[in-house]
C-alpha cells in the first residue's frame, strides 16, 4: 500500500476500542481489525510495553494508539472519552478485558467476587452505556464464555458475571437498535490454558468435545469481525467453541464443586 493511499484510508477508516488488547486474544483482535481496515485503540493495564509494540506493528499512531488504565480503579466513562479522542471518532467497542478466579460458591473471597463482577460485567456495561450516550451509530461486541447458558459452580463469580453480561447484550441490542447501535456477544470455548501451562494440558478436555479440537485465536478474530461488520446482526451470541455449548464443559476439574 502506498503512503498516499494509506493516509486516505486512515482519514476515513472506522475506529474500534479493544479492551485488554495488548496481548493474547485481545492482540489478535487488534491485528484482525487493523487488517480489515479499522483503526485501533488498544486498551491495556499491565501490558503497556506489549501494547506499544503492537501499535507499532500495526502501523504506528496513524493506525493504532494505546491507552492505559486499571479497570479496578478507573472511571470507565473517562476511558471512553480518551478512546474517542485518539482519532476523533469511535465506531466500535470490543469488551475483551476480563478477570478469572476458579473458586466455588463457598470458596470465592469477597475481593475476588468484587473483582470478577467489576471486570466481567460492571465495567463492560459502563463502557457500553458511555458508547451509546455518544449519540453515534456503531457496534459493540462482548466477550462471553462458552458456558454462559450452562452451570459450572467451580468458577462462580466469573460465570455469574458473564451470564449477566450476556443478558445485558440482548437487552441493550433491543433498546439501542433505533439509535443505530448493534450489540452482539462472542462465546469462546477452549482456546488455551493459563500462561505457563502447555497446550498439551488441554488434550483430556478436547478429546470430549464434539470436534475434539481447540478454538484458535484466529477463528475467534474472524468471528468478531463478522459480528462487528454485518449490519443486520444484533442481539446475537455466537458460540465458537468446538461444540462445547451442546453439553457444557466436557470434563469437570473438580468433583461436586461447592
Amino acid at each position: 500500500m502506498s503512503s498516499s493511499r494509506s493516509s486516505v484510508l486512515d482519514a476515513t477508516a472506522p475506529v474500534v476500542l479493544v479492551t485488554g488488547g495488548g496481548r493474547r486474544l485481545g492482540a489478535e483482535f487488534c491485528r484482525a481489525f487493523s487488517a480489515a481496515g479499522w483503526r485501533v485503540v488498544i486498551h491495556c493495564c499491565h501490558s503497556l510495553g506489549d501494547a506499544q509494540a503492537l501499535a507499532e506493528e500495526l502501523g504506528g499512531r496513524e493506525r493504532a494508539q494505546v491507552i492505559s488504565s486499571d479497570f479496578l480503579t478507573c472511571v470507565p466513562e473517562e476511558v471512553m472519552e480518551r478512546a474517542a479522542s485518539c482519532f476523533g471518532r469511535l465506531d466500535g467497542l470490543v469488551n475483551n478485558a476480563s478477570s478469572y478466579h476458579r473458586r466455588g460458591l463457598l470458596e470465592v473471597a469477597s475481593q475476588e467476587w468484587e473483582e470478577d463482577f467489576r471486570l466481567n460485567f460492571q465495567v463492560p456495561f459502563a463502557l457500553m452505556r458511555a458508547f451509546a450516550r455518544r449519540g453515534a451509530p456503531g457496534a459493540i461486541l462482548n466477550l462471553l464464555d462458552g458456558r454462559w447458558e450452562k452451570e459450572d459452580p467451580s468458577c462462580a463469580a466469573y460465570l455469574l458475571a458473564k451470564k449477566t453480561l450476556a443478558e445485558a447484550t440482548g437487552l441493550c441490542a433491543f433498546a439501542w437498535g433505533k439509535l443505530g447501535i448493534r450489540v452482539n456477544g462472542l462465546a469462546p470455548g477452549l482456546v488455551r490454558p493459563p500462561e505457563g501451562v502447555p497446550l498439551a494440558a488441554m488434550e483430556p478436555l478436547l478429546a470430549n468435545l464434539p470436534l475434539s479440537r481447540r478454538v484458535t485465536e484466529g477463528e475467534l478474530a474472524r468471528a468478531a469481525l463478522l459480528l462487528m461488520e454485518t449490519p443486520s446482526l444484533t442481539g446475537v451470541i455466537l458460540p465458537v467453541d468446538g461444540g462445547m455449548h451442546l453439553h457444557g464443559m466436557p470434563i469437570k476439574e473438580k468433583e461436586n464443586p461447592q
